[in-house]
């Protein structure tokens, strides 16, 4: 698997190295959406780190609290770099945080030392807004909501969220003591929005950003933004396809590259969902595509103990033989599996033309 996760960056790499292109999106934000997205004179998705670092010298990087995410940090929110930020004295209670994959600025955070005007021209002073103070400004934020994992509580729109802290110690926490929480000091304010949903004007039939090759997870087209939500050991098979080859796979704006990316759920799936067709008998024992976590595969008389999704995924007719089932004690017998309840033997020729990992 670290291989395979090393070859997608790789790949990556070696698809976007030499071609560069810079995308101007200032013609690109209406001014409704602008006034929207706009705090302090800075617009998201318009301004940009290196501006920010041209305007102050002194421009720190520092660490932030996601009120809207976990602490543990297993939760990310793909619009923007985590937990990281960049501050100044000359824009006191503003955090500007980057876009995961270009220099402009994808969410700002407004801290207690914020005091001016929000997006809609409302003045607010952080030291002394309340929740209440905010739903007298914004009536409809009746929504009290929080992930769970996150130590806040927010109030929100698609663009702006306030976060209040919730009270570990008030029981029972659910559901949401409104008259009790309203009284209480807003934290922080989140201005943010996807930079994609504009960038993407400029490309045509495929998302992409850029210069990115054409991606595609689970037979979905997505952007390397969108790819980061998956975790490593969620992979089960990368298929690259480069210059002639992926212009006539998908046309034009191939020429950068496609990347067919396939997850284990995806491959799972598409599997269970051949073999059943082929085997009554593998039906009747694995009802579900889920449920096959009790059996084990035996491929050409190789035990697949781990990681084998992408590969039991390529089996189709043009290289499927049969399917058996075989009991307990014939598993732990011939094959030595002791663990699983039954063992699902798969014939197949060609075997070098299914990848293994």
């Amino acid at each position: 698997m670290k291989f395979l996760i090393t070859y997608i960056f790789l790949t990556l790499y070696l698809l976007t190295t030499g071609h560069t292109q810079t995308i101007s999106t200032k013609s690109l934000i209406d001014s409704t959406l602008a006034k929207k997205i706009t705090v302090s004179g800075f617009c998201l998705c318009q301004t940009t780190l290196t501006e920010l670092k041209n305007l102050d010298s002194e421009l720190q990087e520092v660490d932030v609290e996601e009120m809207d995410l976990c602490k543990e940090g297993f939760v990310q929110d793909a619009r923007f770099v985590n937990r990281k930020g960049f501050s100044s004295k000359k824009y006191p209670g503003l955090i500007f945080q980057k876009n995961n994959n270009n220099d402009f600025i994808g969410k700002i955070r407004l801290t207690k030392d914020f005091v001016g005007l929000l997006p809609d021209g409302t003045p607010i002073d952080m030291k002394t807004l309340t929740a209440k103070g905010v739903l007298k400004i914004y009536p409809k934020f009746d929504t009290w909501k929080s992930r769970g994992c996150s130590d806040y509580w927010n109030l929100s729109n698609d663009t702006l969220s306030f976060f209040v802290k919730i009270d570990k110690s008030k029981k029972p926490q659910y559901p949401v003591d409104e008259a009790y929480y309203s009284e209480k000091p807003i934290e922080g304010i989140d201005l943010v929005v996807s930079c994609y949903s504009i960038i993407e004007k400029v490309n045509n039939k495929y998302k992409q950003l850029f210069d990115d090759p054409v991606f595609y997870v689970d037979s979905i087209n997505v952007t390397r933004v969108e790819l980061q939500q998956y975790q490593p050991t969620e992979i089960a098979v990368v298929t690259v396809y480069k210059d002639t080859n992926a212009i006539k796979l998908i046309g034009e704006q191939g020429k950068y590259g496609a990347v067919y990316v396939e997850t284990k759920k995806f491959a799972r799936s598409k599997y269970w969902n051949y073999f059943k067709s082929k085997s009554p008998d593998y039906l009747k024992n694995v009802p579900t595509a889920e449920s096959d976590s009790s059996v084990v595969y035996i491929l050409n008389g190789n035990v697949k103990a781990e990681n084998f999704e992408g590969e039991l995924s390529k089996i189709n007719d043009t290289n499927f033989i049969e399917l058996s089932v075989i009991d307990k004690q014939t598993l732990s017998k011939q094959y030595g599996v002791k663990d699983k309840d039954l063992g699902i033997i798969i014939k197949v020729k060609h075997t070098n033309q299914i990848p293994k990992k």
